[in-house]
């Protein structure tokens, strides 16, 4: 640890009714090989160990929050790799979003962020506006032409890595608030559908295949009209004050007495709707509802409803937020497989972080592009047609990895193999 700032004078007393949650760490070192920065860097403050060092230090008065502290803080994916492989059931994921919410209370955050984070996610109309006109300069030539000149290169490099990352999102429409779908057939139950910011707004396609899939299930689906962003970006940017408000929105938009289950499909939304009671109390009850839609079809009548067949060899890839963060591994393959015709492939590290991660691939994108090349190498060799993955982000981060790889790659969700199973009309152009 040479490089933190220890002080040795600055005792900061944790609440003596709970115990730190770094207590729990018996510093085995299981979790380093899992860790895809201590992976890539080989450098101990950059693993789950070494960063619970670094905050136990904090905590004890023995460090204080320098430049280099924030750097191990925030080069950290949040993936929760880690907490899969712990032998003492290490809550780590919540350990580093406190971790962060102390680093911005002491330094705050970038404006960019604290923009958009505070007064555009929460805020969908808004949010709506910024995704239209970022449709807009993907098929005006606009970005056709920063590209081709090369001007945003020259003159802001860093941008330009980020404009690089920028999806080809098409002008599609997601659901509407306040809406109401009618379950197919006998009916088996009502659900809210939690819509979503980015899956809505750029990916509505999913959401519209989402409901598609719970009807054909047999049952009513309600889209709540007050539910706004979930809140997680701003949690795992330190922002824990708006993510706290934004979950209370939540909670009060969903009529919990209603329904038997609220149903999301995006990894890293679910884990954060899960997690709600974290950050404020009594919503146990919203939460104990939450359910990731493959969590949730699984137990259905859907198989019954999967006919068109689909001769594709078809990858999964485990967004980590479901994985890791949700323990959910197996009702993906279990539904994909169901799909007649499939030849679905394993492949190798599809547990392991693409290193997307919320806005990871922007702040931190040398390390994020490392990361993702080793995930592409292993998609490469398992020679599939279509790689299925429950995420925006990831999906985002794997499209961006198979064009620089040169592979000719579908990256799609896995509801959308399934409603294309159900007789849904296709739009990909491999199918």
């Amino acid at each position: 640890m040479q490089d933190v700032m220890l002080t040795g004078n600055e005792i900061n007393h944790k609440d003596a009714q709970k115990a730190p949650l770094y207590l729990d760490c018996v510093h085995c070192g299981l979790c380093l090989s899992s860790c895809p920065t201590y992976r890539v860097l080989g450098n101990e403050m950059d693993s789950p160990r070494g960063r619970i060092y670094l905050m136990r230090a904090y905590d004890e008065g023995r460090a204080k929050i320098t430049d280099s502290f924030v750097e191990h803080m925030f080069r950290c994916l949040d993936c929760r790799a880690c907490e899969t492989v712990c032998p003492s059931g290490v809550h780590f994921g919540h350990m580093m979003e406190e971790m962060r919410g102390k680093i911005v209370d002491e330094r705050s955050t970038a404006w960019i962020s604290r923009l958009m984070l505070k007064h555009v996610f929460p805020y969908p109309w808004r949010f709506q506006f910024v995704a239209r006109m970022l449709q807009l300069y993907l098929h005006s030539g606009l970005q056709e032409f920063v590209r081709e000149t090369g001007l945003l290169r020259r003159v802001a490099p860093r941008m330009a890595a980020a404009e690089a990352l920028m999806p080809d999102i098409g002008m599609e429409s997601g659901l509407a608030l306040d809406s109401h779908y009618r379950a197919e057939g006998r009916k088996q139950g009502t659900v809210a559908f939690f819509s979503g910011c980015v899956m809505n707004s750029m990916l509505g396609s999913i959401n519209r295949s989402s409901v598609r899939l719970l009807t054909a299930a047999g049952y009513d689906v309600v889209v709540p009209g007050n539910q706004i962003c979930c809140g997680a970006l701003a949690n795992h940017a330190g922002l824990r004050t708006t993510a706290k408000q934004m979950a209370r929105s939540n909670i009060a938009a969903f009529p919990l007495e209603q329904l038997d289950a609220i149903i999301i499909n995006a990894s890293g939304c679910g884990a954060m709707l899960k997690e709600y009671p974290l950050l404020v109390d009594g919503a146990g009850a919203f939460s104990s509802k939450v359910k990731d839609i493959a969590e949730f079809l699984v137990s259905t009548r859907i198989f019954e409803r999967l006919k068109t067949p689909m001769d594709r060899r078809v990858g999964y890839d485990d967004p980590c937020h479901l994985v890791h963060g949700q323990g959910i591994r197996t009702e993906p393959r279990t539904l994909l497989k169901a799909i007649p015709g499939i030849q679905f492939v394993e492949i190798e590290g599809a547990d392991q972080c693409c290193g997307s991660a919320g806005i990871y691939n922007i702040t931190q994108n040398e390390l994020s592009m490392e990361i993702l090349d080793r995930k592409m190498e292993k998609i490469q060799k398992a020679h599939i047609d279509v790689l299925a993955t429950g995420n925006p982000g990831c999906m985002f981060q794997f499209r961006y990895g198979a064009q620089k790889f040169g592979m000719h790659l579908e990256v799609v969700h896995p509801v959308e193999l399934l409603a294309h199973s159900l007789g849904a009309k296709w739009t990909k152009g491999v199918i």
